[in-house]
């Protein structure tokens, strides 16, 4: 309470020690008779007597955590007497929020609208935030309704800002993102239990595909370790195999396999079948991706820039894929 109560003349005081400190520094760089010391008692005094406003002023997440805020304050302050306590304001001032821009009440937590504005308000002046906005907000209670909302979204969409929502300071918000990331997985490991039991009493290449999905999604969202990754990719490997005896044209299958294919490191195996699809007459500038992305693999870089040149002399080359072949064809003009 004292904090809060002798904030503003502290403040005062912390100003003048660190005035009296300014002059001393000045006058050390032509005077040998002033020592580093006369500068730093002054500068400290400053430091001390300042701690109230920077309790006061800084926002509440920084004040219940009180090891890490006199971190930041000696980190910002100590070694720079005058620019030390300019540069902690400075920080101040780029973490501030408006307080008003971050009502509960603007949010809408449902099945169908969350996190945004009502439909009905006619609020021009206003616009919804991302749930990866709020979680980087200061305000607990936003970013706890952050979380429940996210019950009602997708997993591949949900599951990364859940797995940032597990390091957030709050306890709470800890809390709410891994129980329902625990939940999630557990679904999805349900889904891919069911399928694997369904597949092995009756195979069907459309069940062996969303099986493959599953597995590569498993690995896509990051939820495999090292060694359950290649289990899961060369079981996504064996369906998609599998199911392509049955519809060989199947182009979802066709793409899912040179995906897991690349992922795994069978670059030999990925070849050989654009190599198929090119004699099929699959046209260039669908199959050049792919090869430019083996060969990159492979750091054969010969040939990587052989496809890209090839790549780059073609109309039909994406326009997205622009940027990127300028980048390795033409590296200086890419840096200037």
């Amino acid at each position: 309470m004292w904090f809060k109560l002798f904030a503003i003349p502290f403040a005062i005081l912390a100003l003048g020690l660190e005035y009296v400190a300014a002059k001393h520094l000045v006058a050390s760089m032509t005077s040998d008779q002033i020592t580093a010391w006369e500068v730093y008692r002054y500068h400290l005094g400053a430091m001390l007597f300042g701690l109230p406003l920077v309790w006061r002023y800084f926002p509440d997440d920084y004040r219940q955590h009180v090891v890490t805020s006199g971190a930041l304050v000696l980190g910002f302050c100590l070694t720079l007497p005058v620019l030390g306590p300019v540069f902690l304001f400075g920080f101040r001032f780029i973490i501030r929020r408006d307080e008003a821009d971050l009502e509960e009440t603007e949010y809408v937590v449902g099945t169908r609208q969350y996190l945004t504005l009502p439909q009905d308000e006619e609020l021009s002046h206003e616009s919804p935030r991302s749930v990866a906005q709020i979680l980087n907000s200061n305000d607990r209670d936003a970013r706890r309704a952050a979380i429940l909302a996210l019950r009602v979204v997708e997993p591949k969409k949900a599951l990364p800002l859940l797995q940032k929502a597990i390091q957030d300071s709050d306890e709470q918000v800890r809390l709410l993102a891994q129980t329902l990331f625990s939940q999630i997985i557990a679904n999805l490991e349900s889904e891919v239990k069911t399928l694997e039991a369904e597949i092995a009493k009756e195979p069907h290449w459309n069940k062996q595909l969303l099986l493959a999905e599953q597995y590569h999604e498993l690995v896509y969202l990051g939820l495999a370790s090292d060694e359950t990754e290649v289990i899961y990719l060369n079981r996504a490997i064996e369906l998609l195999e599998e199911a392509q005896t049955v519809v060989p044209d199947n182009t979802t299958i066709r793409f899912l396999l040179l995906k897991c294919m690349l992922r795994v490191g069978q670059y030999e195996k990925a070849k050989r079948r654009i190599q198929h699809l090119e004699s099929l007459g699959w046209r260039t500038e669908i199959t050049a991706p792919w090869l430019a992305e083996i060969y990159f693999m492979e750091r054969d870089y010969k040939s990587l820039l052989n496809v890209l040149a090839q790549m780059s002399r073609s109309d039909a080359t994406a326009s997205v894929l622009r940027g990127p072949i300028d980048f390795w064809m033409n590296p200086k003009t890419a840096h200037a």
